[in-house]
């Protein structure tokens, strides 16, 4: 399977000296190492908001992410989800992670085994991106990723991997869907007939 190519957010706090210039999974607080691949490891527990199963940690022959688990590390297919997520909280930054190993897809995203940063997007304010250059900056060195504009970013995150979207799929037509389908056929059909001479 080739590499996934997945994007998502991170926090990243000006004020605390130990987690300064580091990458902070928002929801799990995990600090992402610098120039190294995260690995997941299951950490859900009976009564965690987020767990599903999450009893298969101790069981050394299960890798994560298990299917029926909440565990792994999470990113989204398309980075409009994740630009939401971005406007909503300051020094939140978004940016591409490649993603490998067990991977489990998802409609919006998908849960991987291990990821790496890729590169980092500049906020889209203005505003935004005056106040956290120098963070921004201090980020981007310590994990050696660029930092490039949203627009760019998708381009060029799909030079390390693929997207394992999957398609939309059609639903089911009914019946009476066809019928009537069937029915303007038909008329389309008279109508031409008519206006032909037919």
């Amino acid at each position: 399977m080739i590499p996934a190519v997945g994007y998502r957010f991170w926090r990243v706090d000006p004020d605390d000296a130990w987690t300064r210039g580091r990458l902070q999974s928002p929801v799990a607080e995990t600090l992402w190492p610098p120039l190294e691949s995260l690995s997941a490891e299951c950490q859900t527990r009976p009564g965690l908001r987020l767990a599903r199963a999450g009893l298969h940690r101790t069981e050394e022959d299960r890798v994560s992410p298990e299917p029926g688990c909440s565990c792994g590390i999470y990113a989204y297919h398309d980075i409009v989800p994740m630009t939401r997520a971005l406007r909503e909280e300051p020094f939140m930054f978004g940016g591409a992670v490649l993603c490998w190993g067990r991977v489990v897809i998802h409609p919006e995203g998908l849960r991987a085994q291990h990821v790496r940063p890729l590169a980092l997007c500049r906020p889209e304010s203005p505003i935004v991106q005056q106040r956290t250059a120098v963070l921004l900056d201090e980020v981007t060195k310590e994990y050696a990723i660029p930092l490039l504009d949203l627009k760019d970013l998708v381009a060029y995150a799909s030079e390390f991997g693929a997207s394992y979207k999957p398609e939309p799929s059609q639903p089911a037509r009914r019946g009476l869907d066809r019928v009537r389908d069937a029915l303007s056929l038909r008329r389309i059909v008279r109508r031409l007939g008519k206006a032909i001479g037919g």
